[in-house]
């Protein structure tokens, strides 16, 4: 059992992995309309949709490390927000909520579009860029609606591998 645990952490490392390149690598995911999708945080979002709490919470952390290396800013602000996501996701999948693509696509309806809005308000809005509003709506709501494009995709790749190499 513990075996399978392993191999599912394995896939999911490799999902980080692959999902990092597409979220770097230049016109590997094309902009739309000005906004680049943040495909990591979804990941995470996705893997603690069928995880307990710490190991949500760890892959959390990596995916939301791997986005503050990757986007311009300082260092801490995906990282702490998508552990934060992982961590509530995980304990209201396991408690509260039945696991399927209509609660996963409500939660993620409601947790990506604020993590943005409030990236957001604090690199653009409260430190006094011009037109800051302007920014918002040619960059950061095509932004949310194409990162939650992935979300189905994701969603549907996790609850395969997790349904295929479940331990318990």
């Amino acid at each position: 059992m513990k075996r399978l645990r392993v191999i599912r952490y394995i896939i999911f490392s490799i999902e980080i992995v692959v999902a990092y390149i597409l979220q770097t690598t230049p016109y590997l995911l094309p902009e739309v309309y000005g906004g680049k999708a943040v495909v990591l945080p979804v990941l995470a979002l996705s893997i603690s949709v069928f995880e307990p709490q710490i190991p949500s919470m760890i892959f959390g952390a990596v995916c939301g490390s791997l986005t503050d290396l990757s986007a311009a800013g300082p260092i801490g602000y995906y990282s702490v927000g998508v552990v934060i996501i992982c961590y509530i996701v995980s304990t209201l999948m396991e408690n509260y909520v039945k696991t399927n693509l209509a609660s996963v696509m409500i939660i993620a309806l409601a947790c990506i579009p604020l993590m943005l809005f409030v990236h957001f308000l604090f690199y653009y809005l409260f430190v006094g860029y011009v037109d800051a509003w302007t920014f918002f709506v040619s960059h950061y709501v095509s932004r949310i609606i194409y990162t939650l494009a992935f979300v189905p995709v994701l969603y549907g790749l996790n609850r395969r591998v997790s349904a295929v190499l479940r331990s318990e």
